[in-house]
């Protein structure tokens, strides 16, 4: 995993959890604020995918993990806002899960 110097998150995110103080990142996330986060992610990793270190092409092809689970296992509530917080978020690959597998 590499080391990630998260910066200032970006401003439509930022305006989405003002603007909808009750939400998280399950619910109806628009995706112009998606996009904006995977980009800051793609250039603040300089293109490279957190776990495995190897370069992602473009952000679009970017995948938002979170450090802190969403849905931690014995948690009845969990903390909505947290899952909007920029810096539990990392830029990762898909890995071989978009290839096609042989079938034997």
């Amino acid at each position: 995993m590499i080391v990630i110097k998260k910066g200032k998150e970006p401003n439509s995110l930022l305006k989405f959890r003002k603007e909808n103080p009750d939400a998280d990142y399950e619910s109806d996330m628009p995706t112009d604020v998606l996009k904006d986060i995977r980009e800051q992610m793609w250039e603040e990793q300089r293109c490279l995918c957190a776990y495995c270190m190897k370069k992602i092409e473009n952000p679009s092809v970017v995948r938002i993990e979170h450090c802190r689970p969403r849905h931690p296992q014995d948690e009845k509530e969990h903390d909505k806002r947290a899952t909007l917080d920029f810096k539990w978020m990392v830029g990762v690959c898909y890995g071989n899960s978009l290839q096609k597998r042989c079938k034997t």
